[in-house]
């Protein structure tokens, strides 16, 4: 998925990779993270990390943007396959300063309503999961999937595209305030990663490059 996401970004936008440091590769015990930061050039930030875990039979990918100069909710793609079981998201939640039109995404999960939708325990943030967000999870559903992530990353990028431009600093805020309780409450993915890299570590990959804010 990484290399879709970047291929369609850069025929639209200037990417700026930023350095990383010891965080770019995280070696833990049986966990190897590879991450990626960029800046997009007058919209924001754009961030990968793909995790490997006993030997190769637990994968996860994450995928973040975060708009800071248009006015547009964040969104994250994840795909988490292990032990047969795949499991594939596109999320949105609300960091915008308006209400979004978010109808585009009806027709997508109109399309894909066959595959089982996943489900997690209750959290914070689901308060601040948008209607756009969708779920799905089973076996030997890549293709399919993949199809539906696709789907929903070309829908957002159109609405980024007709986002209107917003005060960044103003933007930024509302984008700190989802961080912040992200790293103090945690979350399924945060908590596990605070379990194997801790909580400083955790905190700096999340705040800084996750999400640059």
């Amino acid at each position: 998925m990484k290399e879709l996401v970047l291929n369609k970004l850069i025929n639209k936008y200037e990417l700026i990779k930023r350095e990383m440091g010891e965080l770019k590769n995280i070696h833990k015990g049986i966990y190897n993270f590879d991450c990626e930061a960029y800046e997009i050039k007058n919209i924001g930030n754009l961030f990968f990390i793909n995790l490997k875990a006993l030997f190769g039979l637990m994968k996860m990918e994450t995928i973040v943007i975060t708009p800071k100069f248009k006015d547009l909710s964040f969104c994250n793609l994840d795909i988490v396959k292990a032990m047969g079981k795949e499991t594939y998201m596109f999320e949105m939640y609300k960091t915008s300063l308006r209400n979004e039109d978010l109808s585009a995404f009806k027709d997508i999960k109109s399309k894909y309503s066959d595959l089982n939708n996943y489900s997690s325990e209750a959290r914070w943030y689901d308060e601040m999961k948008l209607e756009s967000s969708i779920s799905k999870t089973g076996k030997k559903i890549s293709d399919k999937a993949e199809k539906m992530l696709e789907e929903c990353l070309d829908k957002y990028l159109i609405l980024l595209d007709e986002a209107p431009i917003c005060d960044p600093e103003l933007k930024n805020i509302e984008n700190r305030k989802y961080v912040d309780r992200l790293v103090d409450e945690g979350g399924s993915a945060v908590d596990s990663m605070t379990k194997i890299i801790g909580k400083e570590m955790t905190s700096k990959l999340i705040k800084e490059f996750m999400y640059n804010v």
